[in-house]
């Protein structure tokens, strides 16, 4: 147990949070379009094109703050695209997912051979990680300064768009727009709400943050792509998205959770004699450790709808039993 908890170290918390960037930014454009009404299982096609798209970007226009805005526009572009089919063709929304998911995991792949000459992975010594930011100050606070100093951009924009999407969707009329499309499109339009407006905003957003995520993944983290790079990430988000109520805040969360179990596992890959096959599932299981406690849930809040129905019902029969 000491083992263990002597694992807890200011270095394993600073790589928890790195590894849950890319889940909280999918996330976070999830969680935007379940409030939408709008179920977004596309976010890992999403994040590896921005993956891909960023360090093109990066390579060609030689600065990788280029590259991570084509990345951007990319994941916009492609949720804009989403939003189109879904929209004018009333397109089922799993189906479309899962086909968008496939073909850019197979253009990636493609564009890889074409452009690149190569399948696997492809680097260049003249592309640039982005910058780590060191915070005055805070940088000099002991442990503290270790957890929340030393991050790149894309890190401190994931916090900032946390902290603005609960702005946005909790204390402005746009916000009250979103949440009564998502828990009642017909009674939305009936008060002058356009919620096709609405959806295709959500989509767009979601995908321009799940993209941001990828670029965050080729030229935040590291300076190089391979093939299916988001590896499961967007599938994350996507439960992370549940997980946090698909409230920015809670999503935030859920996302760092997610980012510790990955690092927890890592960890624990490179100090124990653990066999690596059980460790790398470990994200995994608290996946599907997050998606249970969703479902379950989900059917204490109907059972409670039920008892509380129940008992109105009780109420209101007994007062008309005493009149």
């Amino acid at each position: 147990m000491e083992d263990i908890l002597g694992l807890l170290t200011p270095a394993l918390l600073n790589s928890s949070i790195r590894l849950a960037t890319p889940i909280i930014l999918a996330a976070l454009g999830g969680a935007i379009c379940n409030r939408a009404g709008v179920l977004n299982l596309a976010l890992e096609g999403k994040m590896l094109l921005g993956a891909f798209l960023g360090i093109l970007g990066a390579f060609f226009f030689a600065n990788t703050y280029m590259g991570v805005l084509v990345a951007v526009m990319a994941g916009g572009l492609l949720g804009a695209f989403f939003a189109f089919v879904y929209l004018k063709y009333d397109v089922n929304l799993i189906i479309l997912a899962i086909a968008i998911n496939l073909l850019i995991l197979e253009l990636t792949v493609y564009m890889m051979r074409i452009l690149l000459g190569n399948v696997g992975t492809w680097s260049d010594p003249s592309i640039q990680k982005l910058p780590d930011i060191e915070i005055p100050i805070i940088q000099d606070i002991p442990v503290f300064g270790d957890i929340v100093s030393g991050y790149n951009i894309i890190v401190y924009l994931s916090w900032f768009l946390a902290i603005a999407g609960y702005v946005v969707l909790f204390h402005t009329k746009f916000g009250r727009h979103i949440r009564a499309v998502g828990e009642n499109q017909d009674a939305a339009e009936a008060v002058g709400i356009n919620s096709r407006r609405i959806q295709l905003f959500a989509l767009v957003i979601s995908g321009a943050l799940a993209a941001l995520g990828g670029a965050f993944l080729s030229i935040g983290h590291l300076t190089l792509f391979t093939r299916n790079m988001s590896n499961g990430r967007g599938w994350i988000g996507v439960s992370a998205a549940l997980f946090g109520f698909s409230h920015p805040i809670g999503v935030f969360l859920a996302g760092l959770f997610f980012g510790f179990a990955d690092a927890f596992a890592v960890r624990l890959q490179n100090v124990t004699d653990l066999p690596p096959s059980l460790i790398q599932v470990l994200p995994h299981f608290a996946t599907l450790f997050a998606l249970v406690l969703v479902a379950l849930r989900e059917k204490l809040s109907l059972y409670m709808a039920k008892r509380r129905s129940s008992a109105a019902l009780r109420s209101g029969s007994e007062a008309a039993t005493a009149d």
